[in-house]
């Protein structure tokens, strides 16, 4: 199960979510009220999923995926700022990817 940690809500949290189910993954949707980043939401997000893959969804838009063993944050796993439909769709593609072992999708970066 992927854990979701988003702060945000709305469309790009539907995005994320719609990636993750197209894959046919289990999700856990967490709502916080917390300011934190992206990146510090996703790996609190990875230690609390049994298959140690998070996303965290900042108030501003960012989205960030994390596997609780990296010891970093992979750049090509966050959208680097507030993400377009597109790239939260990706990015929740992503993150069920990572859990069954399938390639990770491209991001269009330039789409914004």
């Amino acid at each position: 199960m992927v854990v979701v940690s988003a702060a945000g809500g709305g469309a790009i949290e539907r995005e994320v979510l719609a990636g993750i189910e197209e894959e046919g993954v289990p999700y856990s949707l967490v709502p916080t009220g917390s300011d934190a980043a992206a990146a510090d939401l996703a790996r609190q997000a990875a230690m609390r999923s049994p298959l140690r893959v998070g996303i965290g969804l900042d108030v501003t838009g960012d989205v960030c995926v994390h596997h609780d063993q990296l010891a970093d944050v992979l750049p090509d796993l966050s959208s680097g700022g507030a993400a377009d439909a597109g790239t939260a769709r990706t990015l929740g593609h992503n993150a069920a990817r990572i859990v069954v072992g399938l390639p990770l999708k491209r991001q269009n970066r330039f789409s914004k």
